[in-house]
């Protein structure tokens, strides 16, 4: 089920990545750990709903969209090892951007690295497996996470839209 897929053209992530650095410098404070997320950006929420069918066609199942979120972690972050709240059945991380174009970050799912390019996500079941990502090498790097349910699976339709009314509602910069 682990897989990375191309999910963007390097256009399109250059757009998100663009939009990303606009809200960084203008609104969007450093949480206390040192990184810039967004919850529910209108931008990733739209790719939640796009990508949706690539994603069901690997994942072999008709999801639900639960959340979207961005995330640029700084030289020397890294991502704990976890597992997910019910709302992140299927989840893929998809980079975006980086300073070092030709740099990878890894991320483990069980133990097992994938090293998405550019446009790639990494599909994987974010409540079951284990997830992390060591220290950043390099100066910056830009994740979006698009969440997902599955429609006949237990989490449905309790987590649904995240158990918000839909998509788009409560945007929130996080803090």
């Amino acid at each position: 089920m682990n897989k990375i897929i191309k999910l963007l053209e390097e256009d399109h992530a250059k757009h998100i990545s663009s939009h990303i650095n606009w809200a960084e410098e203008t609104q969007v404070p450093f949480t206390k750990e040192g990184k810039k997320e967004v919850y529910s950006d209108p931008i990733t929420e739209s790719l939640l709903l796009f990508l949706k069918p690539k994603i069901e066609e690997v994942y072999d199942k008709e999801l639900v969209p639960t959340y979207s979120y961005w995330r640029t972690y700084y030289k020397n972050q890294c991502l704990v090892p976890h597992r997910d709240r019910p709302s992140c059945e299927v989840s893929t991380t998809l980079t975006i951007d980086a300073s070092d174009k030709n740099a990878t970050w890894g991320i483990y799912v069980d133990g097992t690295e994938y090293k998405p390019q550019i446009g790639e996500g990494v599909i994987y079941k974010g409540c079951e497996q284990e997830h992390w990502r060591n220290d950043l090498q390099y100066d910056w790097h830009r994740q979006v996470f698009l969440h997902y349910i599955e429609k006949d699976g237990a989490n449905y339709p309790e987590y649904a839209f995240d158990k918000r009314e839909n998509l788009y509602f409560n945007m929130h910069i996080a803090n």
